[in-house]
C-alpha cells in the first residue's frame, strides 16, 4: 500500500494498545512513532511534527492532561490530539476537549472507531476551512464572531456538540450551520424535537421497531438513526426524554448500534450527533433527571448561544435579513424600516429572542400596507407585561389592546382570505380559539 500523508505519534502506557493502533494504523498506510511514557512522548512531539497524536489519560509520573496542556496551551503545535480514556473518565475527556483536544475514543474500541477518528484528522488537517461568512448566522457583533469560528472549527470534527441556550436563539440553525461545514453535508441531516414524541413511542420513533413489537405496529420501520446514518442526527430539547430512553440513546451512542423495539438484531449506523436545550443540564443531572454519563457522552464539545438582549448590535441586521426573506415571499409593499421603527426595535428586550424577532418581522410583511414600516405598524407578541411599546393609530392617536388584537386578526384573515386554519397558524394560536376571538369581536368573516 501506498504511504498515505499522515505521520501519527502514540502515546500510550499500555503496550496492547500501542501494538494494535500501530498495526492498523500502519496497515492504512500511515507513519507511526509511539511510547509508553508520558514524558518522552511530550518531548518528541515538541521536538518533531506530526499530523495526529493518540493520547492516553492515565498514565504514570505525567497525566495525559498534563500533556495536553503543554501541547496545546502552552506550545500550541499543530497537531491534533486524539485522547484516549476508559469509559469512567469521560468527564476528563470532556475536559481536554477545552484545552484543545480534537477528538477522543473510549477503550475498548473498535478497528473501525479509530480508522474512523483518525480519518477524520486526518481530513481536517487537509481541508481548506472557510474563513468567510456563514450566511445563515446574522450578526458581527462579538458573541456571533465567536460563536461562528467555533462553528467552523468544530463541523471538521466528529464530536458529538451539546447547544445551549434560551428557547428561540437559533440552536438548530447553529446545528445545520455546523452539518452544512463538515463531511457529512452531502448526507441527511435530520432534526428531532423531543419535546413532541409520545412517551410510550419514543423509542419507537428514535430507534424504529419490527412489526408486532406492540399493538399498532403493523410494519417494522425505521427510526429516526437508521434514517440519519452517513449524516447528521439533531435532538432538540434532549432534555425531555425519559430516563429509561437515556439508558438506551447512551448505548447506542458507545456501540453505534441501534436496536429496534422488539428485535434482538441491532442495525450499524454512523451518525453524527448533535443535540441542544434551553435546560440547565447540570441542574437537572443534580436532581436526578438526566443521567450523568449521558450529559458527559453528549457534552463533548458545549456550544452556548447568547440570547439577542446580550448581542443587540445584531438586531437590525437580523431584521433586515428576515424583511428581504418576507417581503418576496409574500410580495409585501413594505420595503424598509424607519428611524423610529428600529429604535424600537433596539429598546425592545426579545423575550423570544430571534424566533420573536423573526415572526414580527413576517407579521409586519403581511399586514402593513405601507413602504415604510412606522414604530405604529410593531406589534411585540411576546413582550412582558411591565413593558410599555407604544402602539398608535395614525388617525386617532390612540388605540385600546382589544383594538390593536382586533385589527391584527382583521387584517390576518384578509391576507389568508379568511382560512381560519391558515390564519390561526400565522397567529400562533389553535383554530378554536381564533373563532371564540371572532365571536367577540364581533369581527365580520363574509368574504
Amino acid at each position: 500500500m501506498a504511504e498515505r500523508v499522515g505521520k501519527i505519534l502514540i502515546i500510550d502506557d499500555e503496550e496492547s494498545i500501542r501494538d494494535g493502533c500501530r498495526q492498523i494504523l500502519s496497515r492504512e498506510g500511515y507513519r507511526i512513532e509511539d511510547t509508553g511514557s508520558a514524558i518522552r512522548g511530550l518531548k518528541m512531539a515538541l521536538k518533531d511534527v506530526y499530523d495526529a497524536i493518540l493520547l492516553d489519560v492515565q498514565m504514570p509520573k505525567m497525566s495525559g492532561l498534563d500533556v495536553l496542556r503543554k501541547l496545546k496551551v502552552e506550545s500550541d503545535i499543530s497537531a491534533h490530539v486524539i485522547i484516549i480514556t476508559g469509559y469512567g473518565s469521560i468527564k476528563m475527556a470532556v475536559e481536554a476537549m477545552k484545552y484543545g483536544a480534537f477528538d477522543f475514543l473510549t477503550k475498548p474500541f473498535s478497528a473501525i472507531e479509530l480508522r474512523k477518528v483518525v480519518n477524520n484528522v486526518l481530513n481536517a488537517c487537509s481541508a481548506e476551512r472557510p474563513d468567510g461568512d456563514i450566511p445563515d448566522l446574522v450578526g458581527n457583533s462579538r458573541c456571533m464572531k465567536e460563536l461562528k469560528d467555533t462553528v467552523r472549527r468544530v463541523a471538521y470534527t466528529g464530536s458529538t456538540v451539546l447547544i445551549t441556550g434560551e428557547s428561540g436563539t437559533g440552536k438548530e440553525l447553529v446545528a445545520r450551520a455546523i452539518q452544512k461545514l463538515s463531511s457529512r453535508r452531502d448526507k441527511p441531516f435530520v432534526p428531532v424535537d423531543c419535546s413532541s414524541l409520545v412517551e410510550n413511542l419514543m423509542e419507537s420513533e428514535l430507534f424504529g421497531h419490527v412489526k408486532g413489537a406492540f399493538s399498532g405496529a403493523t410494519q417494522s420501520r425505521e427510526g429516526r438513526f437508521q434514517t440519519a446514518d452517513g449524516g447528521t442526527l439533531f435532538l432538540d430539547e434532549i432534555s425531555n426524554i425519559s430516563l429509561a430512553t437515556q439508558a438506551r440513546l447512551l448505548r447506542v451512542i458507545q456501540e453505534q448500534e441501534v436496536p429496534r423495539v422488539g428485535s434482538s438484531k441491532a442495525d450499524k449506523v454512523d451518525v453524527r450527533l448533535i443535540v441542544a436545550t434551553n435546560k440547565d443540564l447540570r441542574a437537572q443531572v443534580d436532581s436526578g433527571q438526566f443521567r450523568e454519563d449521558l450529559f458527559y457522552r453528549i457534552s463533548v464539545v458545549p456550544i452556548d448561544i447568547k440570547p439577542l438582549r446580550e448581542h443587540r448590535s445584531d438586531i437590525i441586521p437580523i431584521a433586515h435579513h428576515y424583511l428581504n426573506i418576507y417581503i418576496k415571499r409574500h410580495k409585501s409593499r413594505v420595503r424598509r424600516f424607519s428611524e423610529e421603527a428600529e429604535k424600537s426595535l433596539m429598546s425592545y428586550s426579545w423575550p423570544g429572542n430571534i424566533r420573536e424577532l423573526k415572526n414580527t418581522v413576517e407579521r409586519l410583511c403581511v399586514l402593513c400596507e405601507n413602504e415604510i414600516v412606522n414604530q405604529s405598524n410593531i406589534l411585540y407578541c411576546g413582550q412582558h407585561k411591565d413593558m410599555k411599546v407604544p402602539v398608535i393609530n395614525s388617525h386617532s392617536g390612540r388605540m385600546t389592546l382589544v383594538d390593536v388584537e382586533k385589527e391584527h386578526i382583521e387584517k390576518a384573515l384578509h391576507h389568508f382570505n379568511f382560512q381560519i386554519g391558515e390564519t390561526a397558524k400565522f397567529l400562533g394560536i389553535n383554530r378554536k380559539t381564533l373563532r371564540a376571538k371572532i365571536r367577540n369581536y364581533n369581527i365580520n368573516t363574509d368574504r
